[in-house]
């Protein structure tokens, strides 16, 4: 707890400045001081409160009647100082002191306060630091070391008797001492703080909620446009696997057709072979039934051995070795040529058991053929896919007159085929590859589209919420004046039923003219309880929200549209 301990005083009021310092120590807990009238008893306090505070004490033009009079001495100026030595609340003995000037010019006197000085004693080293300060900040710094705060210490503690009615004060100023003394300004510049800071926080949850609002909205928005965004990405996936089939499709087709095209070669060439030895075989017939023609009838069957030796040995005779030879040869011939048409006969068969066959797979094939037109045709149908302009697209800068004319059957192929009768089995692979092509260019382009109409529908769907934002907040504050009007008109009732039950019971009489304005009161908050009624702007804002609300349904409508057409 603070205490003081000394007292010196030199140069104030009746204190001679010539004269050595006046000590008064002080007795713990308590001390009184006695004297006569004009000793100095006053002057004890008022010192004590300055060297305390640095406040002077009232009524003393500014410190100059508070320091000693220079014409009492002879002196054109007086420096007075008081010293004080206190026990700060650490319990840590303290010096303070406090000086002073009073100049006597010609006409007038000048009071100056000079810079304080605070020793203390440094408890490390035990040596004793003195402080120079200015005089404000010493009246911070003392009351502080003290632990009591100025105000306490002015008007409690160090109080003059002069300013000791300072409780019977008006209110005002009584309001305003006893604020200092128990430091409630800055608690009511808090309260004025929190009061304000709650306004400002609830004007902001008011912006938030409805900021809260439009971002449910947008979420609500978004999730709508992520549910579409997935069913579109599902059927792309859905129309890239239909395209991945229909590739694999036409690679195993591909290869199919390579096969078959290989074994109808081979067919042909064996039917070509086939044809020279079967024009072999009639001209050894031919050759033969000559030779037999040569040779006559055969004169042979009816003969015996002996005689066809006999005869052997004639022809031999006649003929000669060589005729004979010529015969045997042609027998042998013969019978090569009948092994030769065995085999050739043998071998007619094998082909055309293979025949056989391979037109059944020709039939298989020319039969998934057919089902890859209708898959074609099905997707051009669905999906409305231009070939022409497609492959145009596609090779716009390497096109050659060859080219230029596939492109143009392309585009009319399938309208063709219908016309024709054609079942798709003579699409060429060029038909097939601009198919494809034309079919990948439409799948970005739906892609592109809809990527498109998904930043239009959110630009526009931004802004129709933003203008219904708008719309809701201008009738929220119609509907807010109106509110305050109804209000203002119920004021005004309860006070007319008020007046009128006071002019029933009071046997004064009422002016007649608090009833005209009364009357005027009343008539002025009808008329504007009307005028909010009838309004043109409430329905034209209520219009204005119900039509933003159509067009979003009508712009949600459209993307639900584009999403099953994608």
């Amino acid at each position: 707890m603070a205490s003081i301990s000394k007292l010196s005083i030199r140069g104030v009021r009746s204190f001679s400045p010539n004269d050595e310092e006046q000590v008064i120590g002080f007795c713990f807990p308590l001390t009184i001081i006695v004297g006569a009238n004009g000793c100095g008893k006053t002057t004890i306090i008022e010192s004590l409160k300055y060297a305390v505070t640095g406040s002077l004490p009232p009524g003393n033009k500014s410190g100059q009647s508070f320091v000693h009079d220079p014409n009492a001495v002879g002196q054109s100026n007086v420096k007075a100082s008081i010293k004080l030595r206190f026990n700060n609340r650490g319990n840590n003995s303290m010096v303070v002191i406090r000086s002073m000037e009073l100049t006597q010019k010609k006409t007038t006197m000048t009071f100056k306060q000079l810079d304080g000085i605070l020793r203390t004693v440094d408890p490390t080293t035990g040596q004793r630091v003195s402080l120079s300060h200015k005089c404000t900040e010493l009246d911070r710094q003392i009351p502080n070391l003290m632990g009591v705060s100025k105000p306490i210490l002015e008007h409690v503690v160090f109080c003059h008797q002069e300013d000791s009615s300072w409780p019977l004060q008006e209110g005002a100023v009584l309001k305003k001492r006893f604020d200092d003394i128990f430091d409630s300004t800055k608690y009511a510049k808090a309260l004025e703080a929190i009061k304000a800071s709650r306004k400002d926080y609830a004007s902001q949850v008011k912006d938030l909620k409805a900021e809260l609002e439009g971002l449910k909205s947008h979420k609500h928005a978004a999730n709508g446009f992520r549910n579409e965004l997935e069913k579109c990405q599902d059927e792309i996936s859905g129309v890239d696997d239909q395209i991945n089939e229909c590739v694999e499709i036409i690679a195993e087709e591909d290869a199919i057709i390579a096969e078959k095209r290989k074994i109808l070669l081979d067919i042909q060439a064996f039917e070509a072979k086939l044809d020279d030895k079967s024009f072999e075989l009639s001209r050894e017939d031919a050759v033969l039934e000559k030779q037999k023609e040569l040779l006559g009838d055969d004169v042979m069957e009816d003969k015996t051995t002996d005689e066809l030796k006999e005869m052997l040995r004639e022809l031999d005779d006649k003929q000669g070795y060589q005729s004979a030879r010529a015969l045997q040869e042609k027998e042998l011939q013969i019978q090569r040529i009948g092994r030769n048409l065995e085999v050739i006969r043998r071998a007619a068969n094998d082909l055309n058991t293979r025949k056989g066959k391979l037109e059944a797979a020709k039939e298989a094939h020319a039969e998934v053929l057919r089902q890859r037109f209708k898959i074609m045709e099905q997707i051009h149908k669905k999906h409305q896919i231009d070939l022409m302009t497609q492959s145009q697209d596609v090779e716009s800068h390497a096109m050659t007159q060859g080219t230029t004319a596939t492109s143009m059957t392309l585009s009319t192929i399938f309208t063709s085929s219908s016309i024709n009768g054609d079942d798709g089995t003579n699409i060429s692979d060029e038909d097939v590859d601009a198919f494809l092509r034309a079919l990948r260019h439409k799948e970005t382009t739906l892609k592109n589209e809809w990527d498109n109409a998904k930043r239009k529908h959110q630009t526009d769907e931004d802004d129709l919420q933003s203008e219904i934002s708008e719309l809701q907040a201008q009738k929220s504050a119609v509907e807010n004046d109106r509110r305050r009007t109804e209000m203002t008109k119920n004021e005004a009732m309860r006070e007319l039923s008020m007046v009128s039950g006071q002019m029933s019971s009071s046997l004064t009489r009422v002016r007649k003219s608090d009833v005209d304005e009364a009357k005027r009161h009343a008539a002025q908050l009808a008329a504007t309880r009307d005028e909010l009624n009838n309004n043109p702007r409430r329905e034209d804002i209520a219009k204005e929200i119900r039509v933003q609300e159509e067009k979003l349904k009508s712009i949600s409508a459209t993307v639900e549209q584009d999403t099953k057409i994608r």
